[in-house]
């Protein structure tokens, strides 16, 4: 359909962010390959391909376990979905985030299909993935507060030579540090509540609010009392979220020694990607592609990679797998007729859930 007058200004910009962000990526990738001075395509023929491969089967696993904590959620609210139809959402929704930024996101997607699944229920759909991204979030700092008391003896020597990536760790430990603090008010919130000066100051500060986030601030937690029986399933999900960060530090790993990288440790990889991920929450490029990496390979550069080149090559051979699975995944969107059907309509119900 074209586009209308009024919206035409709306539409070039959207259009002109999608497009900046994609050549942020590019440049951010030639960044961090000249940085190096690394032949990625050089690199990539004398690699050792089965453990490529391998890498790749790794990341498909870490989608694995991304399907299975969704289902944890959505089965506390009584809706079962099924292993392929969970795998099909989550796909695509990571479809829509990757190569699509700024228009359909993916978890709208999502919400707006498994509310085809479970009518009248897209409000407890909408805050299952949002407890999803929560908790997935704390879990991206809880890895790399493991992962720092893992080096701890290399810790002094990497924040004397290289103090901006020991800024970089202690801001991600920070953000672990503030997560444990609101999961501690979560569960105090009660007695907090109780106290006549909070009580009255909440309320206080709900009646300012906008009504709509005013309404969506009051379903979330009434979506969160609804797992304060079933802390074991939340429990479950971080530890799942845990295991898929430690999953890209073993992706990151394998993906160097196919590179012919022999000085760093599994330690070493698991702190530097733990810390490279934790970049990804900003939304500057798709699926923080470039980003990623230009971080990745500053650690790997002080870590003393060796062969010193491949540095730059491993997160970017890192990104051409998230990029497969990306294909996979629009893949499976082409192969889903009944998922290409949901409205535009739909999408923008699946968005406004938590408003109604």
């Amino acid at each position: 359909m074209p586009t209308s007058p009024s919206r035409l200004p709306a539409a070039i910009f959207r259009y002109a962010w999608r497009l900046a962000v994609i050549v942020l990526a590019i440049w951010l990738i030639r960044v961090t390959l000249r940085s190096s001075d690394a032949d990625i395509l050089s690199d990539v023929r004398q690699a050792d391909w089965h453990l490529l491969g391998l890498a790749a089967l790794i990341y498909g696993t870490i989608q694995l376990l991304a399907v299975w904590r969704w289902q944890l959620l959505m089965d506390v609210q009584g809706m079962h979905l099924p292993l392929l139809l969970a795998f099909r959402l989550t796909m695509i929704g990571n479809f829509f985030s990757m190569f699509i930024p700024g228009s359909v996101s993916g978890d709208v997607l999502k919400i707006a299909y498994a509310g085809r699944c479970f009518p009248g229920r897209k409000t407890g759909i909408a805050l299952t993935v949002l407890l999803d991204r929560i908790i997935g979030l704390a879990a991206i700092f809880f890895a790399a507060l493991l992962a720092t008391v893992s080096n701890l003896d290399r810790l002094r020597e990497l924040f004397t030579s290289h103090p901006t990536l020991g800024l970089a760790i202690i801001v991600v430990n920070a953000g672990c540090i503030a997560c444990l603090l609101a999961y501690a008010l979560y569960r105090c919130q009660e007695h907090l509540l109780a106290l006549p000066l909070l009580q009255s100051g909440s309320s206080a500060i709900m009646r300012r609010l906008p009504h709509f986030l005013s309404g969506i601030l009051s379903r979330l937690r009434l979506g969160l009392d609804m797992y304060k029986k079933r802390q074991t399933v939340l429990g479950a999900h971080a530890l799942i979220s845990v295991l898929i960060h430690v999953c890209n530090g073993a992706c990151f790993y394998t993906i160097g020694k196919a590179l012919g990288e022999h000085a760093m440790t599994a330690r070493e990889y698991l702190l530097s990607t733990q810390v490279a991920v934790s970049t990804g929450i900003i939304p500057l490029t798709p699926g923080g592609i470039g980003t990623r990496d230009a971080v990745s390979a500053a650690f790997f550069q002080a870590f003393a990679a060796d062969p010193a080149e491949v540095a730059g090559s491993i997160p970017v051979v890192y990104s051409f797998i998230l990029l497969l699975w990306g294909v996979i995944a629009a893949g499976v969107f082409i192969c889903s007729p009944t998922l290409r059907q949901v409205s535009a309509a739909e999408q923008r119900s699946g968005g406004d859930a938590l408003d109604n």
